[in-house]
């Protein structure tokens, strides 16, 4: 199994945008992050401003962005 983690590129079609879980940044390093709640898990992550030009099918919170990443690559 191998999973694909690098930074967004503008010619990414869409995917899955992972925000940061609070529990493993418990400060933003930017005042544009909002504090919300992971619609996958219920837990408070960063969401995080999106570059104009980008698109994302979904946004989770890192651990279930690696989850959802394992369940399509099997």
């Amino acid at each position: 199994m191998q999973i694909r983690v690098e930074p967004r590129k503008r010619t990414d079609g869409s995917g899955i945008l992972m925000m940061p879980l609070r529990k493993n940044v418990p400060l933003p390093r930017d005042p544009d992050w909002q504090l919300t709640i992971c619609p996958g898990c219920g837990r408070k992550c960063w969401d995080r401003p999106l570059p104009e030009g980008y698109r994302v099918e979904k946004k989770l919170c890192t651990e279930c962005a690696l989850m959802e990443g394992v369940k399509s690559d099997a």
